[in-house]
């Protein structure tokens, strides 16, 4: 019997065990035996979730908040909405809703009708489709690679984007979420959107986002704030009164609410009966503390104005292809990142 010596075997040619050429070794062979042979089912489960997102499907989801099952007496004094969305790959393709608000145009219902013949792109959808249609030719370029360090170091590349992907199905990004994005979907999907979302002293906000595996829909309505210096914006910052004040309560935390406020120009008035009259009557600068407090905790800057929230309607609605691409971009997350795991804890043990 004989035994055969490879150049990569402890005593194959080497005069002593070399602990950095061992587990660059091991690393090879977790990737030439465990991880490329995964390749193949990996790549194809990418290109079943980019065929669901590119999907001429067409998925037609009520919008309700369920009032019909509230008491009439009460059911009047309750925000409601009723229509239908439709949604086609990454895109909507209809939206129709009658919402009603007490607060607003004296209750009547007010129907929002998107634009006839357009598509509203679902950015989210858009940024997963982006992701996924990159890593996918990193996955295919990946069967190739023989280096190790090349190969660890694009599958990370590949498990950022996989994780930013499903991370954008659970939460929308800042930016499209009130009050920073400043109603760009109502601007964007109805023509005669100052008509139907304002009013003298109210704004109706839209919001519409991928939330924890659905489509979520946020009617908000909205009363503008009048009172100075309160209303005011710096057209240099975009912040208003309230963003400064707000700010430097975080940093200045041994002074005072009155000494900020004062600092910000804010005049401070002790409450009587004389003092409410005259600020409400000629919209005064002057203020009490306690008005003060209630503007700091309620005034949000939003569209470059001041505003307050009213009333509100949250709705979600289910999506059956969204909840089966979160499931399967899940499992693929879980199978990526356990690789890397083991392709990074090598590394570490060569490192170090």
């Amino acid at each position: 019997m004989t035994t055969e010596l490879y150049p990569d075997d402890y005593f194959g040619g080497q005069d002593k065990f070399d602990p950095i050429i061992d587990h660059t070794n091991e690393r090879r062979w977790l990737i030439n035996e465990i991880i490329k042979p995964e390749l193949p089912n990996i790549i194809d489960n990418v290109e079943k979730c980019l065929d669901m997102l590119h999907s001429d499907q067409i998925f037609k989801m009520p919008i309700s908040n369920g009032t019909n099952g509230v008491d009439s007496s009460q059911s009047n004094d309750l925000p409601s909405i009723k229509g239908v969305i439709t949604r086609q790959g990454g895109y909507v393709l209809d939206f129709q809703a009658v919402v009603r608000f007490k607060e607003f145009k004296k209750g009547r219902p007010t129907l929002y009708r998107m634009n006839t013949g357009r598509k509203y792109p679902l950015l989210q959808l858009e940024s997963i489709i982006d992701n996924l249609t990159e890593l996918l030719k990193m996955l295919e370029d990946l069967e190739l690679v023989e280096d190790v360090q090349e190969f660890a170091d694009t599958f990370g590349i590949v498990l950022k984007l996989l994780t930013a992907s499903t991370q954008l199905l659970q939460n929308p990004p800042q930016e499209l979420i009130f009050p920073y994005n400043n109603n760009y979907i109502m601007k964007q999907m109805f023509q005669d959107c100052q008509n139907i979302c304002e009013s003298t002293h109210h704004e109706i906000s839209l919001e519409l986002v991928l939330f924890k595996n659905e489509i979520s829909i946020d009617f908000r309505n909205l009363a503008k704030v009048t009172k100075k210096p309160w209303s005011e914006i710096d057209p240099t910052t975009g912040k208003s009164i309230t963003d400064k004040i707000k700010d430097q309560l975080k940093t200045d935390r041994d002074k005072s609410t009155t000494e900020i406020l004062t600092e910000n120009g804010v005049h401070i008035e002790q409450p009587s009966l004389l003092n409410n009259i005259m600020m409400s009557t000629f919209n005064t600068e002057a203020t009490t503390l306690a008005e003060a407090q209630r503007f700091l905790s309620r005034c949000v800057t939003f569209d470059n104005k001041v505003v307050t929230e009213l009333e509100k309607l949250a709705i979600t609605t289910s999506d059956p292809s969204l909840i089966s691409i979160t499931s399967k971009l899940a499992a693929l997350d879980g199978t990526i990142s356990n690789h890397y795991i083991n392709l990074t804890v090598e590394e570490c043990i060569i490192n170090n």
